[in-house]
């Protein structure tokens, strides 16, 4: 039996398979948050991953059709959920597929795909862990945002926007200028006693950056592109839409998507938010220290 511990956005994984883990289950992506296996305590999550054709699963009604790489299904027995996660057939369940036979707490996880022996990696490296871990983190008081985030000297800036908007663009910029790029695409945050956590994820974006890595977050930036740099502070009640579609929703759950809502609001009374339009040069960095 092999086991692998991954921490990820406050959370641990824990990933079990019957037989030695494949070449190609925890890829270059993943890697870098690989933890201590023999830490103390549960994980959070138990990933348990089986070499095996995922067209045996058994599927039950569909939920949620996002039209994309995935499809999340009642389980055909039990409380919970099954997803069908496949780049190659638009979410559809075929031999390329990897499925997720989850609890409703998504504390459990049954993952099934085939493993090929060369050149192969494990969709736990892509849509299949995000799916995980941005649900969960919802359970656990969390929430994922479509966003990069930085460390500058010890204090953390969130950028958050649509594709397009710009975060990788700012990652690369803040970097240059010596401050630490926790992730430029995938952000976890969590808020307790007040304070507010950004984390890195093992989902980059266009620049490719994902660190294993955690800041205090300081301040909340909407990104919008413009020829001249301008920051503009937004009362809460404004901020909370803006925020929540920039987020990954468990659209299919509204117990979910009220805990989301929750922890968003909890963000908002701890940290300060701003729309910041702005150049995509060096000249956006004083304006955002400005208020640091």
């Amino acid at each position: 039996m092999t086991s692998v511990q991954l921490s990820i956005s406050g959370m641990r994984l824990g990933i079990e398979c019957a037989e030695p883990a494949p070449a190609g289950l925890i890829g270059d992506r993943l890697a870098p948050f690989v933890g201590d296996s023999a830490q103390a305590g549960a994980p959070d999550v138990r990933i348990v991953w089986s070499n095996a054709d995922p067209t045996a699963a058994a599927i039950g009604d569909l939920v949620f059709d996002p039209g994309s790489i995935w499809r999340l299904h009642r389980s055909a027995s039990g409380d919970g959920y099954t997803a069908v996660i496949s780049y190659s057939d638009g979410g559809r369940l075929t031999p390329r597929a990897a499925v997720i036979e989850a609890s409703r707490a998504w504390d459990l996880c049954r993952m099934t795909e085939v493993a090929h022996p060369v050149g192969w990696h494990s969709l736990l490296n892509l849509g299949a862990g995000e799916l995980i871990v941005r649900t969960r983190i919802v359970l656990d008081g969390g929430i994922i945002f479509h966003a990069s985030a930085v460390d500058d000297a010890g204090r953390g800036v969130l950028f958050v926007g649509h594709s397009g908007a710009g975060k990788s663009t700012q990652s690369l910029i803040w970097a240059d200028a010596g401050a630490t790029v926790l992730s430029d695409d995938r952000i976890g945050v969590r808020v307790s006693g007040g304070r507010a956590t950004a984390y890195g994820t093992p989902w980059g974006g266009t620049a490719g950056i994902a660190r294993n890595a955690s800041v205090a977050l300081k301040a909340v930036m909407v990104l919008e592109q413009h020829p001249t740099n301008e920051l503009h502070r937004i009362p809460v009640n404004d901020a909370l839409p803006l925020l929540l579609v920039r987020s990954f929703l468990p659209y299919w759950d509204a117990s979910l998507v009220n805990a989301a809502m929750d922890t968003v609001q909890s963000l908002l009374e701890a940290v300060p938010v701003y729309i910041l339009r702005c150049r995509a040069d060096a000249s956006v960095l004083p304006v955002v220290r400005s208020v640091l």
